[in-house]
């Protein structure tokens, strides 16, 4: 039963990391990719955040406060990915600029998918991992989706409208599936590291921090920086977890409990903010 639900979990996986690329793509014009890449500030302000300031920040924190080894590796692999599906919502519900939102979250990705094959190899020098492994595995399962779905965005517009909803519901679905088969799988793993939650909520708070103060004194900006910085993406951090460090299960639990506890901080601050902004 155990290993039925194993290869559940990486079919599941594959669905959820494609789904949400797809989901992703299939909303997404050659307009809304090209807006961010305009303010040359806020490009390199988002690179520093999130692939500079927000993996210092992550070591800084798995070196100081006591962590399990899945922990730290799950946390470690949240703070080098990028450019989470679920920005543009968040951005669009706290009344901030969507397109800035969406180009922003294509950049972070792809710079995730360029430096991920790279950098885990260097950070974990001992673990068995190819670059060019993570890199075709990111490929297949992440850009080519994306790509796909760009490509009836634009060339099959009504399509792509009439079935993003399906595959939005999709992933949603899938996600949730995951996230209870992982807890029922490793159900005693996670007992044994509730005591990392704290640190799990101080990553998050952390890495929506560096983002808003990066985002300085633009309510705009700093509405969509928080959210790009402090959502990771943790579909690529699962995936590299789940392939190449399987006997630490919460390396690829962290990073979705990391972004469950985002969201549920999130979508009430967005909306509180979305509110405000009406009224006033």
């Amino acid at each position: 039963m155990k290993e039925v639900l194993e290869v559940v979990v990486g079919v599941l996986m594959f669905a959820f990391v494609a789904g949400s690329m797809i989901t992703s793509g299939l909303g997404l014009t050659i307009r809304q990719i090209i807006e961010p890449f305009k303010n040359k500030k806020m490009v390199m302000l988002s690179l520093i955040a999130n692939f500079v300031l927000v993996p210092l920040f992550a070591f800084g924190i798995v070196w100081i406060l006591p962590v399990s080894e899945g922990v730290r590796i799950g946390i470690i692999l949240l703070s080098v990915s990028g450019g989470a599906p679920f920005i543009p919502k968040i951005v669009e519900t706290a009344k901030g600029r969507v397109g800035g939102a969406v180009g922003l979250m294509l950049l972070l990705l792809i710079v995730t998918i360029i430096l991920m094959p790279v950098v885990v190899p260097l950070i974990f020098p001992g673990a068995s991992i190819s670059a060019w492994n993570i890199a075709k595995t990111l490929i297949y399962s992440m850009l080519i989706p994306l790509f796909i779905a760009l490509f009836v965005k634009a060339r099959f517009s009504d399509i792509a409208i009439r079935i993003q909803p399906f595959f939005a519901i999709l992933t949603n679905i899938t996600v949730l599936v995951l996230f209870l088969a992982i807890v029922y799988l490793d159900i005693k793993v996670i007992a044994s590291n509730v005591s990392a939650l704290p640190v799990i909520l101080i990553f998050f708070l952390g890495s929506f921090g560096i983002g808003y103060l990066t985002g300085g004194k633009s309510r705009n900006a700093r509405i969509i920086l928080s959210v790009g910085t402090g959502l990771r993406n943790p579909t690529v951090a699962i995936l590299v977890a789940g392939q190449y460090f399987s006997s630490e299960p919460m390396a690829a639990i962290t990073p979705l409990l990391v972004i469950i506890i985002g969201l549920l901080i999130l979508i009430p601050l967005a909306t509180k903010i979305g509110k405000k902004t009406v009224y006033n």
